[in-house]
């Protein structure tokens, strides 16, 4: 494991010198604010979220994700609320990312690594790749490890969404 992880941080530090200033993203720059929506990901069904990018290799994002809720009092509705952050290892409109982030459940479910029925945080952390096209169009996926009490869940996630 340590190694994996010293092979992982010597990639993440050297492959971002092989790329000159004429590959930078212009579209992460020139469009820093994205929305969408995640299949599957770090809320387990979908996530629709917002990204804001504060520099060409750093952004933050939100989330909400709500379901459930029978009506018949025997199901409670679950709502999501991710909030994490992205760091992109290549200075590309086509780039490999790592993400990281807590999110907030407010009544728990007992699926992937949770186990009990109140109200919980879980972190999530995992890497991806991002296509962001000059017009605006973009495209992730990333494999998420979702971490809480209960263990470690590996889950994809898929994201379709929009820069602006």
């Amino acid at each position: 494991m340590l190694r994996r992880t010293g092979i992982l941080l010597l990639i993440a530090l050297t492959v971002p010198a092989f790329f000159g200033g004429k590959a930078l993203a212009q579209s992460r720059v020139d469009l820093p604010n994205d929305t969408g929506i995640e299949l599957l990901g770090r809320s387990l069904l979908y996530t629709f979220s917002y990204q804001r990018q504060f520099s060409q290799a750093f952004a933050l994002e939100v989330g909400v994700s709500a379901f459930g809720g029978s009506g018949d009092g025997d199901t409670d509705m679950i709502l999501f609320f991710p909030i994490g952050a992205k760091v992109y290892l290549i200075p590309k409109d086509g780039s490999i990312y790592l993400s990281g982030g807590i999110n907030f459940a407010t009544n728990a479910t007992d699926s992937g690594p949770f186990d009990d029925d109140s109200s919980t945080t879980f972190g999530y952390a995992g890497p991806g790749f991002e296509y962001r096209s000059p017009s605006g169009f973009l495209f992730r996926g990333t494999a998420y490890g979702l971490i809480a009490e209960g263990g470690f869940f590996i889950w994809p996630g898929l994201y379709v969404g929009y820069a602006f």
